[in-house]
């Protein structure tokens, strides 16, 4: 059941049955629309491929590797399950240590419980990893607490012991069933996670005004405060919010909105999936990083194309349905991300005003990192002038470190939620054909700040990967002779592009226009 895409072409539009913008709304994805819909699609694949782990890859930084294994569908024991929900509570209650006067006990607890979650087993089938989401606010907390330059913590926990977590708590290459792919799907506990985040993404942005306008901080504090409140606006936040946008139900895109609109990137909704998913991997999707271009390149360039082609998007949206400008949604989200500074003033003083606007930009800084590492220097095949190969999980970058995706809602595996971008973020599966980070967002990040170390890293990476893909002529950096086979497909999205049908719009046309 389809809903508006992109008028950009001369090609006749799909069957307008909502006046939504994003994302495609359907009971049943076809292989072309997958990587905009919100149906659902898993994979079929031979039965001795099903549910096969990811296979080991030499170049990860990491030293355990999980599930690796594990036969295909095991389910996790209620032992598993009361392993974790143990962990969880020891999380929450470092909360309760007292600080000052316990500041290296809450480290060393806090530290120590993340590092034992190695012994953790985790077959996929339980919400309760996902909720050491819970880390972020208490240790942003904790810092401003403390005070002084300890209120910056945030930086050296998410920059420094995450990605040693990352690195010794390794990787999970577990893939599940498409039977209990299907069966997670619509298990509500994963759904309801994401749900109970908005709510408590506002009440860290209470309780941060509460604490700017208490008094009892000094500006070095109320910019650690700012700091890591965009920290938790923008790792929990907006992912959440990320995720929320891609489903069908009113009531999450409502919610995921809203996220947004906390980060003041409310237009990011628009532009998201009718933008960056249909037109990923090619020259007209500004959150794809070119060969080389270093990240302080890309970021001017992907926020003022991420606008503008939110508003482009609107803009034919409005003229396909006959509707006047007051109808242009982009106005309304910085209308509700103004509402929330405003309400925050009203109920705690006018410190809040700042600080909204200070943690939106830091949160907008670190999502757009991500997204700077995602695609970086990937490429799909123009067919012919505007029309490119389907979306496949070659076209994105994945990640199996463990820590950074279960704080992250398993963006890390974001090849599989490109290619179908109706799945929940529990069911994402590791692609062989992806290629592959050899760290976590974290890590990667803090490679992204000095281009010259990104590059050394990551272009030996790319190269590999670009052999792979026989006979293709890259747009942007070499297009090295092949010295490996194509890997074979391995979802309906990684097969051989089709010739596309007269007049239809899919995840392979793209407008006929120069790159923003």
């Amino acid at each position: 059941r389809a809903c508006a895409l992109r008028d950009t072409l001369s090609h006749p539009p799909m069957r307008v049955l909502t006046r939504s913008n994003m994302p495609l709304f359907e009971a049943n994805a076809s292989a072309d629309t997958a990587c905009i819909s919100t149906a659902p699609v898993f994979a079929k694949v031979a039965v001795q491929l099903d549910g096969k782990p990811k296979s080991h890859d030499a170049n990860w930084w990491a030293v355990m590797e999980h599930n690796a294994g594990r036969l295909p569908g095991t389910r996790s024991s209620w032992a598993i399950s009361a392993a974790w929900f143990a962990f969880l509570a020891g999380v929450a209650s470092t909360a309760l240590i007292p600080v000052p006067s316990h500041w290296g006990c809450f480290i060393a607890i806090l530290i120590g419980l993340i590092f034992s979650s190695i012994w953790l087993p985790d077959h996929g089938d339980t919400v309760l990893p996902f909720c050491t989401i819970i880390l972020l606010p208490i240790v942003v907390f904790k810092g401003v607490a403390m005070g002084g330059l300890w209120s910056y913590s945030i930086l050296l926990f998410v920059f420094v012991v995450i990605p040693l977590a990352d690195f010794i708590v390794g990787v999970d290459v577990g893939n599940q069933t498409r039977e209990i792919q299907k069966e997670l799907h619509t298990a509500f506990r994963f759904e309801l996670l994401t749900l109970l985040v908005a709510p408590g993404i506002l009440g860290c942005l209470c309780y941060a005004a509460w604490l700017a306008n208490s008094g009892g901080l000094s500006l070095l504090e109320f910019g650690g405060l700012s700091i890591g409140t965009g920290i938790i606006t923008g790792v929990v936040g907006i992912v959440a919010g990320h995720e929320l946008c891609h489903k069908a139900s009113r009531l999450e895109r409502v919610l995921g909105r809203l996220l947004l609109c906390s980060a003041t990137y409310g237009h990011f909704y628009v532009e998201h999936a009718l933008g960056h998913h249909k037109d990923v991997a090619t020259d007209h999707d500004p959150a794809t990083s070119r060969y080389g271009e270093s990240f302080y390149e890309f970021l001017p360039r992907v926020v003022k194309g991420e606008f503008v082609n939110a508003c482009r998007i609107e803009a034919a949206r409005l003229r396909r349905n006959g509707l006047p400008w007051w109808h242009n949604e982009i106005p309304v989200y910085f209308l509700v991300s103004a509402g929330i500074a405003l309400a925050l003033a009203s109920l705690t003083g006018p410190l809040a005003v700042p600080l909204f606007v200070a943690q939106s930009v830091v949160a907008v800084l670190l999502f757009e990192s991500v997204n700077y590492l995602e695609h970086y220097g990937l490429e799909r095949r123009e067919l012919k002038p505007g029309q490119y190969e389907q979306v496949q999980p070659q076209h994105s970058w994945d990640t199996a470190c463990r820590v950074t995706n279960h704080v992250m809602f398993k963006l890390e595996r974001h090849a599989d939620h490109h290619a179908h971008a109706g799945k929940r973020y529990q069911t994402l599966q590791a692609y062989d054909s992806s290629p592959q980070l050899p760290a976590g967002y974290a890590t990667m990040i803090l490679l992204a700040l000095f281009p010259p170390l990104c590059r050394m890293v990551m272009h030996p990476r790319l190269l590999a990967h670009r052999r792979l893909q026989v006979g293709q002529v890259f747009r942007h950096g070499p297009s090295p002779g092949p010295s490996l086979p194509k890997l074979p497909s391995t979802s309906s999205c990684c097969g051989s592009a089709r010739p596309e049908k007269a007049g239809k719009r899919s995840c392979r046309t793209a407008p006929r226009r120069a790159a923003p």
